[in-house]
């Protein structure tokens, strides 16, 4: 049975280009990048193309590019980096309360180890509140984190305000970019980011690998977090040549793409936003399309559980939120942090768009949701309730 998939900031199909870049490196190409020998040097050549790839991406050079397992190895890479492990508060560290819980997570374990931990506020909207941040930041500030695309709502932060803050009070800045990377244009030196984690699975790549970018110039002020063979001065393991050419694949074709498959992502958000709000009256959207990127529409439907509508759906994927909350029956991080109740954060759907998938998918995919969240509603009528909108 086919699935209408409207779930890409969870992950993404593996591109076929992506695919057949990768296979050489897992049959015939097998070298290790650090041998020696004839295979190692080609799979080491294959490596530094990759590397160039992402630097493309990223608007940064392939030098500053450290292959990772993914975004969440990244994000403890640079946040868990950069302290020391007898550091204690007032040495702090700044956290965006909507960000993923794989940077969320970091600042806990900082916290149990007495690190002042600090959280930002944001706004309505999610977008962080400078002036609120400029007051967190002081002497002590080791650096701050902010997911540059939100998971859930989309919200884009002003990544070079952010970074002129912190340098100002001598703090880093770490940015996740995992829902950024191929979504928006990406210039990290420009931005002045310290730090920048992207994962592979988000952009059509393979799971399992991703990157984190390390400006040059505060490369001394990191250390490792694991220890071996030195592959890299901050990141040590055998170089999975097979992933790592798959990301750089994926980059080269994300940079390529990145401008005609955000257009194309816009006019499948107005229509997919016009289909929910014809058939379910009352729907309101989370966050600020004006601050948000397009393919990520996050919605309210009054008087319909979420987790329901989702399970509910055979031919149909779509979430609640980010996949990180799949088992959780606590309302989302995010929703709540932005000022939703309990019972509006239950009752949302996130519904991230594939600019490439046919338009007639995305019709019947939302035609199914529509038919579907109005029989939920009608189930509530049935018990007696009042329901915001009448079945069909």
């Amino acid at each position: 049975m086919k699935v209408i998939y409207l779930d890409g900031c969870a992950t993404t199909r593996v591109d076929d280009e992506v695919l057949d870049a990768m296979l050489p490196f897992l049959r015939e190409e097998y070298g290790n990048p650090s041998s020696p020998h004839v295979l190692g040097k080609r799979a080491r050549r294959a490596v530094d193309e990759a590397a160039a790839s992402v630097a493309a991406l990223l608007g940064a050079d392939p030098g500053d590019v450290v292959f990772t397992s993914g975004a969440t190895e990244s994000n403890n890479l640079a946040l868990l980096g950069v302290f020391g492990h007898d550091d204690r508060a007032p040495v702090n560290g700044l956290f965006c309360p909507t960000d993923h819980k794989s940077s969320l997570a970091i600042g806990r374990a900082l916290a149990g180890r007495g690190v002042d931990v600090r959280m930002m506020r944001v706004g309505p909207d999610g977008r962080i509140d400078l002036e609120h941040l400029a007051g967190r930041l002081d002497l002590h500030s080791r650096v701050a984190t902010a997911a540059w695309v939100n998971s859930e709502i989309g919200t884009v932060q002003p990544v070079a305000e952010l970074a002129a803050l912190c340098h100002e009070a001598g703090a880093l800045l770490h940015v996740d970019a995992a829902q950024a990377a191929g979504r928006i244009p990406m210039r990290v030196r420009e931005a002045a980011a310290d730090t920048l984690s992207i994962s592979g699975h988000k952009i059509r790549g393979p799971k399992g690998v991703g990157a984190l970018y390390v400006r040059p110039e505060i490369r001394h002020r990191l250390r490792p977090v694991m220890f071996g063979g030195g592959q890299y001065e901050l990141r040590s393991g055998t170089i999975p040549a097979h992933l790592v050419v798959g990301l750089g694949k994926a980059c080269e074709l994300a940079l390529a793409r990145l401008e005609a498959e955000r257009a194309r992502a816009a006019e499948l958000r107005a229509t997919a936003l016009d289909m929910l709000q014809a058939g379910l009256p009352g729907v309101r959207v989370n966050g600020d399309p004006r601050h948000g990127v397009p393919h990520v529409l996050s919605v309210v439907l009054p008087g319909v559980r979420g987790e329901s509508l989702v399970s509910s759906l055979s031919s149909v994927a779509l979430a609640t939120g980010s996949a990180c909350n799949s088992g959780s029956q606590e309302p989302s991080h995010v929703l709540t942090a932005i000022g939703l109740d309990a019972e509006d954060a239950n009752s949302t759907v996130r519904i991230c768009l594939d600019a490439r998938m046919p338009f007639e998918d995305l019709v019947l995919g939302l035609d199914l949701v529509v038919e579907r969240a109005r029989d939920l509603a009608g189930v509530v009528v049935a018990t007696g309730a009042q329901a915001p909108f009448s079945p069909s």
